[in-house]
């Protein structure tokens, strides 16, 4: 073991696992950067901390995904950073009309939209890095779980679209492995790397170096590649198994509109005027974990559905499980 695994980090992590996931983001993301653009941290949440808490000053505007992840909001809010909430279709987010406030932040998850599960078109994706050229922001692209594509050609990262995109990449290893592992990654523009690593170390004192350590030589020794290959594979299975299960129970006009055929979550739509909020709390007092759609909303007009994660559950254990949700469903709803 190397006495230096076992004190404080000031290098933003290990060297050798930035090196493994320079290699790999460029292969099966397609991102753009060096070993030295890469900062080691403790789950997205804190590299989200880390990038509002250094680029806005409080009173400062961000953009985020309408409906979008309840995290970001919590994080701006405690960061005083006012935001606008701005609707996603089925291309992704819809830039509004430059007579916008203009944001320091824009935050989007155009691999896989959180939660709808739209996919970022070419053309938005585009229009999208012309605002923030020419606002001077900084897009924060939220890549939480792009490896699980169940069909068709991997989406390509936002931040290898084009040579020095202003965008700041964040990727996370709680999905591809376990959450309580508490390791994720930024790839950071050029000129943000040595500032936001300094911070970074003031803010945090990153540590956990021999898990970085034995996680890099699982990347390198092509572990890592063919976990997620076998996990893609179960994943899809249930995915589609849950697919079938609402079709057959509940209809196909059930299924979310936006759904790509990817991702470890699902949006079940309820008919409207249902009251998604009551329906999750009595599946949830019945055992099972069901999000309602609304509270991922900021703005008054709000879809109504449920988010179901399928990832954790066995499938012979599926089909009674949501048995029982759908005769909760069909309870509350004309």
């Amino acid at each position: 073991m190397r006495p230096e695994f076992l004190t404080y980090d000031a290098a933003g992590g290990v060297n050798e696992l930035k090196e493994a996931l320079a290699d790999y983001l460029r292969t099966a993301r397609g991102v753009r950067c060096s070993p030295e653009q890469i900062l080691i941290t403790e789950g997205i949440h804190q590299a989200l901390d880390l990038v509002t808490r250094t680029l806005c000053n409080p009173g400062d505007y961000a953009w985020i995904e309408e409906p979008g992840y309840w995290g970001i909001k919590n994080i701006l809010r405690i960061n005083a950073v006012n935001f606008s909430a701005i609707p996603v279709d089925e291309q992704g987010m819809i830039p509004p009309d430059s007579g916008e406030t203009p944001p320091k932040l824009i935050f989007v998850t155009p691999s896989h939209q959180y939660p709808l599960g739209s996919v970022m078109s070419l053309s938005r994706r585009r229009q999208l890095i012309f605002r923030a050229r020419e606002t001077r922001s900084w897009i924060v692209e939220d890549d939480y779980d792009s490896e699980f594509r169940f069909s068709g050609q991997p989406i390509p990262s936002l931040q290898g679209l084009e040579e020095e995109t202003p965008v700041i990449y964040i990727g996370t290893f709680s999905k591809t492995l376990y959450p309580a592992l508490r390791l994720g990654y930024v790839v950071l523009p050029k000129s943000l790397a040595a500032p936001l690593k300094k911070v970074h170390n003031d803010l945090y004192r990153g540590g956990h170096l021999l898990i970085q350590a034995a996680l890099a030589e699982f990347i390198r020794e092509g572990y890592y590649a063919a976990h997620i290959r076998k996990m893609r594979q179960l994943y899809s299975r249930r995915r589609q198994m849950l697919v079938e299960l609402i079709s057959r129970q509940l209809g196909e006009h059930y299924l979310g509109s936006f759904s790509s055929n990817a991702g470890l979550h699902m949006i079940l739509q309820l008919p409207a005027g249902s009251d998604d909020a009551v329906i999750a709390q009595q599946a949830n007092a019945q055992g099972l974990l069901v999000r309602p759609l609304s509270r991922y909303y900021v703005n008054e007009e709000k879809r109504s559905g449920l988010l179901l994660g399928f990832a954790s559950i066995e499938e012979h254990e599926m089909a009674a499980a949501f048995t029982r949700l759908a005769d909760i469903i069909r309870a509350n709803t004309v």
